[in-house]
């Protein structure tokens, strides 16, 4: 083997492990794991005022309630609320995806998200704070709501925010 076949061949060694890395999903109940968003993530949108996510874990890691800026989505920051299981059953899922919807947001409507079961979004809503824009999603057991600061650039910030959750369960 010549040196440079020797890189390639230790490149390749240390590459399995950043792709499996990468290719996790989170698992259902991991609690504070499930807040599946980062900050750049977010820089990654246009959203520069985030940070890593405080985490409210709940229902033994099965609900998570995850601020990345702010106190809380109805006081003007950004949270992503993840259930995963949200019930026993699919009928579990739907109700808790229409109790999440129903939960402060307002004003929502049909969105297409590719790989979700359900989707409603609002560009503008409010819950006793500024407004915000909101999306809910359910696919299969999982449902979650992602939340933030209302802009011209909010439905195309959170279906591609959506979708990078997506892809992570």
């Amino acid at each position: 083997m010549n040196m440079k076949d020797i890189a390639v061949y230790s490149l390749l060694l240390s590459v399995p492990m950043v792709v499996l890395a990468s290719g996790t999903k989170i698992a259902p109940k991991s609690g504070a794991a499930m807040c599946a968003l980062t900050p750049t993530d977010f820089q990654g949108v246009g959203i520069t005022s985030t940070a890593k996510p405080s985490a409210n874990v709940q229902d033994g890691g099965a609900s998570v309630y995850c601020v990345y800026a702010g106190k809380s989505l109805a006081t003007g920051g950004i949270e992503l609320d993840v259930f995963n299981p949200s019930g026993s059953s699919v009928a579990d899922a739907k109700e808790t995806f229409r109790s999440a919807m129903a939960e402060g947001v307002s004003g929502l409507k049909p969105i297409s998200i590719a790989g979700a079961d359900e989707a409603q979004w609002s560009a503008a809503t409010t819950s006793g704070g500024p407004a915000f824009a909101s999306i809910a999603i359910r696919r299969g057991m999982l449902v979650f709501v992602l939340g933030v600061p209302t802009s011209a650039n909010a439905q195309t910030q959170l279906t591609k925010l959506a979708g990078l959750v997506l892809d992570r369960f």
